[in-house]
């Protein structure tokens, strides 16, 4: 499979990286600094741009069979940036024909609870990000966890659809598992699904 990635250089992203290759898919890798990413593959491409520059995110998934988004809102004062970014990649790949969208979120996805304090612009941009993929004609899946934490991970996790895992860690070489996973899971198409590592 064909599939860009966006949000590449980060904790995850590497992870979705190096296991997506592994897995025997062509990878295109966009990311604001193509510096950070010090290693090549036959199958790898990097793209370096803005998420929410229509022009670039066109560049990046034209030929795809998917993408997988694991963009997030670093400071609050960004807002709301990682949804501009989200539905730039939405309208990018309605345009080019791209089917398929997994991308990430935290818990404040399930719902429409009120959430105060510093994880409030959080909530929001991942509620707008749910609006604009339930508005699309993709096939889209959110994959959410609770806290993503670092630590090596056991190499698997679990999954609930629908609803909140029961416990809220996952470690990135997890989430990532579980992301590529989605790609393969029909059952998942127009789902939210919580996920965790721990049992």
């Amino acid at each position: 499979m064909r599939v860009t990635v966006f949000g590449a250089s980060g904790r995850t992203g590497r992870q979705v990286i190096e296991q997506g290759l592994e897995r025997g898919h062509e990878i295109t890798a966009f990311a604001r600094d193509a510096s950070r990413f010090g290693t090549s593959h036959e199958r790898l491409t990097i793209v370096e741009g803005d998420a929410r520059d229509p022009e670039a995110v066109a560049t990046a998934v034209r030929g795809s069979d998917a993408i997988i988004s694991l963009l997030a809102l670093m400071k609050a004062e960004d807002e709301p940036e990682y949804s501009e970014a989200t539905r730039t990649i939405v309208e990018a790949a309605e345009r080019k024909g791209v089917p398929r969208i997994v991308v990430t979120a935290n818990n404040d996805v399930f719902g429409d609870d009120e959430v105060s304090g510093e994880f409030a612009p959080h909530a929001r941009e991942h509620r707008r990000n749910r609006e604009t993929l339930k508005a699309s004609g993709l096939d889209w899946t959110i994959v959410a966890a609770g806290w993503v934490v670092d630590e090596p991970g056991i190499g698997s996790y679990q999954a609930v659809v629908d609803a909140k895992a029961a416990k809220r860690k996952i470690a990135p070489r997890d989430l990532a598992i579980a992301v590529l996973d989605a790609l393969e899971h029909d059952e998942w198409i127009g789902r939210i699904v919580g996920v965790t590592n721990q049992v």
